[in-house]
């Protein structure tokens, strides 16, 4: 089915689900699974443990990400041999759940919808629905494979001069090349590096120290003389953004701009709680210093249905959406995208992810569909148990292909299963 086509299909109008808004539509599923009643036999919860490349520091509002994360899977076995695997749309351990079992792929997308979403989320259902029918879910989407891929970012550079990296430091990467006392720009070189390693060439830089780190003259200091040593050490053609977990105010924001705008920033995001006129300030702000940063917001919405959002976005003052991937699974994406649209202002999408392996692989098949995609948000992990088995999914020169296997183009490895923790399990 051709993009356009599906996407008009995927969100026409229903009552029933709060995924998408009454004008909107019933189930972004409606059609590619009309016909689709694969049995749900058994459910497995279980939890996916990935190792970062180098131990993570904090944001504004905390003083540690660590060196591991983990996803909470969902794994649904349908009667004809295929497994459908995804991501809890939850962040906190998920509840035991028997709720899919006897049902089909029919009505769990159906009329089922805004339970299956809660509760389990959607996208196994896709992942089945794809393994069932031989395509991946780009193409279950309407979209098609891009020579050039998708374009994605390293999400992963925090305020990684405030921990301690010490030779005694329980938080010192021992691959590291640096010294027994590293200075803080040893640090973020090797955060640089790692993401080059990885092939990125845009990264997303937490500032706001601030907040809770220093004092606010201090902090905000810091997090220019950071980006600019970062602006230095990779060079004018490495793209960088910046995100301050609202650990800005508007006059925070006006100085970064107004004082610091040869830093060439690609964007800011959630520099302070959403507010549509303070917004335009920074809008009229960047404009007449004649830059192109764009303002990004939206990742604590938990639909893009939440009071104030299409408020927001009518208003034309976010230039790149970020509902979370995880809580908004890819109903929510696309309904997010067409609210985009319909207001007309050009707005992008680039969904929030942080600690989420899967909701990574779900990324790059949206960005395969949406035309206004900004990009994918990735935070770089290595499994620590093979449970499950990837087909591609590397980046290069800052973008990423999705592979054409069935499906997203995962694997479960069953005989790994018992060396995970499982959550839950039902059949």
């Amino acid at each position: 089915m051709h993009r356009r086509s599906f996407l008009k299909t995927a969100l026409a109008a229903a009552a029933a689900a709060p995924l998408l808004p009454r004008s909107l539509g019933q189930t972004a599923a409606a059609a590619p699974f009309a016909d689709l009643d694969v049995r749900i036999d058994k459910i497995v919860c279980f939890r996916a443990p990935y190792v970062r490349p180098r131990i993570v520091g904090g944001n504004s509002g905390y003083k540690l990400a660590g060196g591991t994360r983990h996803d909470w899977m969902i794994a649904l076995y349908g009667n004809n041999g295929k497994i459908g695997l995804g991501s809890s749309p939850r962040y906190g351990r998920p509840a035991p759940s028997n709720f899919p079992v006897g049902k089909t792929i029919r009505e769990l997308m159906g009329t089922h919808l805004t339970q299956t979403a809660a509760e389990i989320g959607t996208t196994a259902l896709w992942d089945l629905a794809g393994k069932t029918l031989g395509k991946p879910v780009y193409e279950l989407l309407g979209g098609k494979a891009r020579p050039e891929g998708v374009p994605v970012y390293d999400g992963s550079i925090y305020m990684e001069e405030l921990v301690n990296r010490d030779a005694n430091s329980p938080h010192r990467n021992l691959s590291a090349p640096y010294g027994k006392n590293p200075t803080w720009k040893d640090i973020f070189k090797e955060a640089i590096d790692v993401s080059r390693a990885h092939g990125h060439n845009f990264v997303k830089v937490k500032i706001g120290r601030g907040l809770l780190h220093l004092d606010r003259q201090a902090g905000n200091l810091q997090d220019v003389a950071v980006l600019r040593f970062i602006r230095d050490y990779a060079g004018p053609g490495f793209r960088i953004g910046v995100d301050a977990n609202n650990g800005y105010d508007l006059a925070d924001t006006l100085w970064l701009i107004n004082e610091h705008g040869d830093l060439n920033l690609e964007f800011i995001e959630e520099m302070f709680p959403e507010d549509i006129s303070q917004y335009r300030e920074v809008k009229h702000a960047i404009k007449a210093k004649g830059l192109k940063t764009l303002i990004a917001d939206g990742e604590n919405w938990t639909t893009p249905h939440d009071p104030g959002v299409s408020e927001i976005i009518n208003a034309g003052v976010i230039d790149v959406l970020q509902g979370d991937m995880r809580m908004f699974q890819i109903e929510g994406i696309l309904a997010e995208a067409e609210l985009a649209r319909s207001a007309g202002h050009g707005a992008r999408i680039a969904p929030h992810n942080w600690g989420c392996e899967y909701a990574w692989y779900v990324m790059i098949h949206l960005g395969l569909v949406i035309p206004d995609y900004y990009g994918a948000e990735h935070d770089v992990g290595t499994p620590t148990v093979e449970v499950m088995v990837k087909d591609g999914y590397q980046v290069r020169d800052g973008h990423c292909h999705a592979p054409t296997a069935p499906g997203f183009g995962v694997t479960l490895n069953e005989s790994l299963l018992n060396q995970v923790e499982t959550v839950f399990q039902f059949s």
